[in-house]
């Protein structure tokens, strides 16, 4: 959707710089001025919900929280809003004891926990920049991000889903020396860490003089307060940095009849990670604007997640098409009784498969809309729930796109775009309004689409995966460490039940013993890599396309993979 007539933006001023602490950045005062004027942006932050909340219904629930791996008559935990903001008080002040001071980063690598919703929202409240980290990030990616951030403290649990967190903070922090403090939420004496339950949870810094004295910064509505890190993007982790308004502009540009609207204390459950963006915008940002209800669960089981959304009452969930495909079959075998339920939102980087949206409508009798949005944005764009309107996106309310008629790199602008992308290895973040009049490069392909929406046909370059992108060129050299792989290259395909997922095409160094995925897949674990960038499919050829340089040619590969089907034959790509 080209843009003719688009409005002019004041030049950026008063940006951070390398020269400056590298947080203190924001946009400039004439985009703030037009965007709260429109109402996309708001001169509160969710801290002002919480606390508004909590003093009009301090016993209503903010947060509801399963946790797998205790007993059964304890798995589920429900935060009342008064509890919440005070735990959100409590934790702001530790933070501020061990040393934090406004703007500095504080990372946290935790599962779906009530206490990283409220860590997120201690680090706004102490002026903190939050940085979550995916549960699913090993010990070379964590690095990474510590080292790029520069992060004063680093919360892990002491051992998740069979990793060692807390063992493999201790190992890389000889190398890491912006970090004060490491802390652990379990076993921290094992590793001579802070103890989080100890000095979080249980000491009431709050009653302290220094935390007595302690008020929320003003302010705050327009600076960065979320660092999240974008894996695979141009073969490295790039950061984006948004603040309360570049938040809370997904929420204010909704509206009853095209979405999730802003309905008065409704229920929300997202079966991602709470440290992926979607997650945190949607289970902790938009049921605080509300005034509703945020539902988590640690460790994905479909059973119990539907048991959890009936018991919660849940009124809208937001899944990728994989975690959905589990919940259809699952409610189709022992049905839940989901009267609350009112809207299901699937999605990512790419459409929900038509067979899917269909069926989704079928069991559970509410609109199903598919969801484009990157890390840069938050939700960029919505589909219809009437299968007539294909796969067509509609930016939501005051975000522009540009796209043409053919295909073409996606490029956005608008109050829910970042503040700044932060390159690794960068010395600073680069402000989205000092470049190209505040136009951002989504690295995703797109073009026109019917009744004025747009079509989002593929992740550009070196992009794939949906959530959890992969590091395409790590995992490409991780393959060519086995021993009878002689060539790989890692692409997407689009599955037409769990949408986009990475496929390992691999020239084996003999034809007669080529390695199978099973194996494969075993020897990137072994290497340390994360079973979310593992390749769900294999495909064995004798040789890779290349251009005339000698490059992968990755379009190539990506169309033939879709011509192939199962049980048919093996046509060499070209």
């Amino acid at each position: 959707m080209g843009l003719t007539d688009s409005p002019s933006y004041p030049a950026a001023e008063n940006l951070g710089s390398a020269h400056g602490r590298p947080l203190d950045l924001g946009a400039p005062a004439g985009v703030s001025a037009r965007f709260r004027a429109a109402g996309w942006w708001r001169p509160e932050t969710f801290l002002d919900d919480l606390y508004r909340t909590a003093a009009a219904a301090p016993g209503r629930p903010a947060i509801v929280s399963e946790r797998a791996h205790r007993p059964a008559g304890r798995r589920r935990i429900a935060l009342t809003y008064s509890q919440l903001a005070l735990y959100v008080d409590r934790f702001a002040a530790a933070l501020t004891s061990l040393g934090v001071a406004p703007g500095d980063p504080v990372a946290y690598q935790l599962p779906s926990w009530w206490e990283t919703a409220a860590l997120t929202l201690a680090c706004w409240r102490a002026g903190a920049v939050a940085v979550p980290v995916l549960p699913t990030v090993r010990a070379h990616g964590l690095h990474r991000i510590l080292e790029n951030t520069r992060a004063r403290v680093c919360v892990v649990p002491d051992v998740w889903e069979g990793h060692a967190h807390a063992e493999v903070l201790a190992d890389l922090a000889p190398r890491l020396p912006w970090l004060r403090h490491r802390v652990v939420v379990g076993d921290a004496a094992a590793t001579g860490a802070v103890d989080f339950a100890a000095y979080f949870r249980r000491t009431a810094h709050e009653r302290t003089e220094a935390g007595r004295r302690s008020r929320p910064r003003s302010g705050q509505a327009d600076r960065p307060a979320l660092l999240i890190s974008v894996m695979g993007l141009r073969d490295a982790y790039t950061s984006v940095l948004h603040s309360p308004n570049t938040l809370y502009a997904n929420i204010a540009s909704q509206h009853e009849g095209d979405g999730p609207g802003r309905r008065s204390r409704e229920v929300f459950l997202s079966t991602l990670p709470l440290t992926s963006l979607a997650s945190l915008l949607y289970t902790v940002c938009w049921p605080l604007a509300v005034g509703g209800t945020g539902v988590h669960q640690d460790v994905w089981d479909p059973g119990r997640c539907l048991d959890l959304m009936a018991a919660a009452g849940v009124d809208q969930v937001y899944a990728e098409p994989a975690y959905f495909s589990e919940l259809l079959t699952t409610q189709q075998r022992r049905p839940r009784d989901l009267d609350r339920l009112r809207l299901v939102l699937s999605g990512g980087r790419t459409s929900t498969p038509a067979p899917l949206a269909a069926e989704l409508r079928a069991v559970f009798g509410v609109p199903v809309l598919s969801v484009w949005g990157t890390p840069e944005l938050g939700m960029g764009a919505l589909t219809g729930d009437t299968p007539d309107e294909g796969d067509a996106f509609h930016p939501l309310r005051g975000l522009e796109v540009s796209a043409g008629h053919g295909t073409q790199a996606l490029t956005v602008r608008g109050p829910s775009v970042c503040l700044a992308t932060w390159g690794q290895g960068a010395p600073a973040p680069v402000p989205t309004w000092e470049r190209a009049d505040g136009w951002l490069d989504t690295g995703d392909l797109a073009q026109t689409g019917p009744h004025g929406g747009i079509r989002v046909l593929a992740r550009a370059g070196m992009r794939t995966g949906a959530i959890f992108m992969v590091p395409v060129a790590e995992v490409e050299e991780q393959l060519l460490t086995h021993p009878r792989v002689g060539e790989a290259a890692v692409v997407a395909y689009t599955d037409p039940e769990h949408g986009e997922l990475p496929c390992a095409v691999v020239v084996p160094t003999a034809q007669d013993r080529p390695p199978g995925p099973a194996e494969l897949r075993e020897h990137l674990t072994a290497r340390g890599v994360a079973e979310a960038f593992l390749p769900t499919r294999l495909e064995i050829v004798g040789a890779l396309p290349r251009d005339d340089l000698g490059r992968v040619r990755r379009g190539a590969l990506r169309s033939w993979l879709t011509r192939l089907r199962p049980g048919g034959p093996r046509p060499a790509p070209d």
